[in-house]
């Protein structure tokens, strides 16, 4: 506490002397007394939220005053005068499974014109192929705007920050339009914040100040330069604000129709090139913008706009970048705001507390949670315990150090991961590791898959992530069902011939209980078609891949399977041309010529729906009763969805030599070559569609 001298004795007065007793004394906030918070972003308004429940609940009651700087620019509800606010909030806008499971608990219903999009889908693009989530069951993620840019922005006047303000207010709260500059002891033992808005300078004394400001009052400032923060440094020597890196946000408007084919959808990004060293990138298209996130160590070393703007036009220019993005998008703003990446030293005193990112934040994930739960801790500690330093060492301090401890352990998470994705080889695995387990086991059993979503999405201690990807059984999976197989098939493909360049990889594999509907579903055709297994066939596979057309262009490139100059499906030693009858046309006849004679089959062309469906039925030759099935569904206006069904019975030998060789190559027959082509060939028909 700032304690003056009598001037020109070099000591303290007695009154002052009672001042120092004081504040070693226990103090607690009593009836009516008067708590300032300093901004009105999620942390400052979370706290008013939190403090004000605790108020009902234990039968206080204290003033809440939130001083917000941002001007005014209109109401968000006509029956309450609660006023959006101008600017920008620094933030991709995310709500993530935990944070939108607070606002539930909270009973805080966001209205729906808030919401930009809701989340079904995450997709992690590696080094080697991208790996799409689906939001797991009684899971739910969102996008929303924060503040009110985008300036062109249709729906600008409606910001999440706005809507948390709105129910601190509601909830008794007080705001008042202004920028704070200086917070200082009074004689009293109270403190005083000086603060300017458009009608000039004004004083606001209270018994507690929260500080909620962030760490981007100014996008990217200096915290140490910073006059509110060396004011606060002031009033707590030993506080340090915490570490920080420099991000990159930008927003790219879009065709809105375009962008609603995309709603709903998340990309992560692990890679850039080797001119951009880029850690994380986060895309997520909302109603009319898509909020780009870049972090990484060019973005730490971009010196002025010029870099900026460089950075940007090279992320737009990356191929695998140009494949998520709109063909057409425009530069609508972009900032560098500052992300903390640590956590503050000493971030309270005597009457003083930090909350939201200027104390800490979640590493690289959860901002607006970070803020909640600080907010939260402090509203309890201070109604509970006390306002003193000791009392809020005592109640406060904890809930930072499990940020602290967490973090650490998040830095390993992240280590970790960018190895694995960094490396195509690394990368590969443990794609494959997924997709075997995605194959093989239910959604409550797929142990990687649910690590991954963790890590992508933010949904558990960084602690709880670190020990499920270390643990035995863990590698044991990535090993067995990523390391033998990924070797396997790499053997395959050079066998093959297959050719990867210039060619996106992309997740082929049917989730198990997809398969089993699908497959269902793809048997009722059959059996109207006249075709049965009984009691199942012995070889049953199916592949699906989203391509970026409407049904038609994809059905007439299937048209060409069998075209001598066809390119999707062209592996060495195996050879598909129409022997008889025009493509797409019932009937026509397709010969599978492979390098070992007794493996030659025909195919004839059974049933046909325009841009629906093709289904093929062996004719004669190796595999007996086999089908092979093409459908194409529409997802979107701009997306379709094919999937390939093959499924046959392997021959039986009559007797003798013929009956032991059929059993032998059954027990031997390399079903996983189906996996190798058919994946390859799906990428490249997507590859060509798209193109086109």
């Amino acid at each position: 506490m700032q304690l003056p001298f009598v001037p020109g004795t070099g000591s303290l007065t007695i009154s002052h002397c009672g001042s120092i007793m004081a504040a070693m004394e226990k103090r607690t906030l009593l009836k009516g007394a008067t708590v300032a918070v300093i901004g009105g972003g999620p942390a400052g308004s979370f706290f008013a939220i939190s403090l004000q429940r605790q108020m009902r609940r234990l039968g206080m009651r204290f003033r809440v005053v939130i001083l917000e700087k941002k001007n005014q620019l209109g109401f968000y509800q006509n029956s309450f005068a609660m006023a959006h606010r101008e600017g920008c909030n620094y933030c991709a806008g995310g709500i993530s499974p935990r944070m939108s499971d607070v606002l539930t608990d909270l009973e805080l219903e966001l209205p729906p014109n808030l919401i930009q999009s809701k989340i079904h889908s995450l997709t992690v693009h590696g080094h080697w192929k991208n790996i799409e989530l689906k939001i797991p069951p009684k899971r739910r993620m969102l996008s929303v705007y924060r503040g009110a840019r985008p300036v062109s922005r249709i729906d600008r006047f409606y910001g999440f920050d706005a809507y948390l303000l709105e129910q601190a207010l509601v909830g008794g709260g007080e705001l008042i339009s202004g920028d704070a500059k200086n917070v200082q002891y009074t004689g009293s033992g109270r403190l005083r914040i000086d603060y300017q808005n458009q009608t000039g300078q004004h004083i606001l004394e209270a018994d507690l100040v929260v500080f909620a400001c962030g760490v981007n009052q100014v996008p990217g400032m200096k915290l140490g330069q910073n006059e509110l923060i060396r004011s606060l440094q002031h009033l707590i020597p030993g506080f340090r604000p915490p570490p920080v890196r420099r991000t990159l946000i930008f927003e790219l408007e879009a065709d809105p129709v375009i962008l609603r084919n995309q709603s709903g959808e998340i990309y992560f990004i692990e890679s850039g090139s080797r001119e951009l060293d880029l850690e994380m990138c986060s895309i997520i298209p909302k109603e009319q913008f898509i909020t780009v996130v870049l972090i990484g160590k060019s973005i730490d070393a971009a010196a002025g706009t010029a870099d900026i703007s460089r950075i940007i036009e090279q992320f737009l220019a990356l191929a695998h970048i140009q494949k998520i993005l709109p063909k057409k998008v425009e530069l609508a703003c972009m900032c560098r705001p500052n992300m903390a990446i640590g956590a503050a030293r000493q971030p309270y005193g005597e009457q003083v507390a930090v909350i939201g990112d200027l104390v800490t934040s979640r590493l690289y994930k959860d901002g607006i949670l970070s803020a909640y739960h600080t907010a939260s801790a402090l509203a309890q500690a201070v109604t509970e315990v006390g306002i003193d330093r000791a009392s809020l060492k005592k109640a406060f301090e904890p809930a930072i150090n499990r940020f602290i401890q967490d973090n650490h352990f998040g830095s390993l998470v992240f280590l970790l991961h960018r190895i694995m994705f960094s490396s195509p080889t690394l990368s590969r695995i443990l794609y494959q590791a997924l997709l075997t387990e995605r194959k093989k086991r239910r959604y409550s059993q797929r142990k990687l898959e649910n690590i991954l979503w963790k890590i992508a999405s933010g949904d558990d201690r960084y602690q709880e992530i670190f020990f499920s990807m270390i643990s035995p059984k863990t590698l044991w999976l990535i090993f067995t069902g990523g390391g033998l197989i990924t070797l396997r098939n790499y053997l395959a493909e050079l066998l093959f011939g297959l050719d990867w360049r210039d060619i996106s990889r992309f997740t082929t594999g049917i989730y198990r209980e997809e398969f089993e509907v699908k497959s269902r579903k793809y048997k009722g055709i059959l059996s109207e078609a006249g075709i049965a297994f009984v009691p199942g066939p012995e070889f049953e596979k199916m592949y699906s891949i989203a391509i970026k057309a409407d049904c038609a262009k994809i059905f007439r490139e299937l048209g060409r399977f069998g075209d001598p100059d066809q390119q999707f499906f062209k592996p060495r030693m195996i050879r598909v041309k129409r022997i008889k009858g025009e493509p797409l046309t019932k009937g026509s006849v397709l010969c599978y010529e492979v390098v070992f004679p007794f493996l030659n089959f025909t195919a004839v062309l059974e049933r046909i729906e325009p841009d629906k469906l093709i289904l093929y039925r062996v004719d004669s030759g190796f595999p007996k009763g086999g089908v092979l099935l093409f459908e194409i569904e529409k997802k979107n206006e701009q997306t379709s969805l094919l999937t390939i069904y093959v499924a046959f019975n392997l021959p039986r030998g009559r007797h003798g030599f013929s009956l032991g060789f059929w059993v032998l190559f059954k027990l031997l027959f390399p079903a996983f070559l189906h996996d190798v082509l058919w994946n390859h060939s799906l990428c490249k028909l997507k590859d060509i569609v798209e193109r086109k």
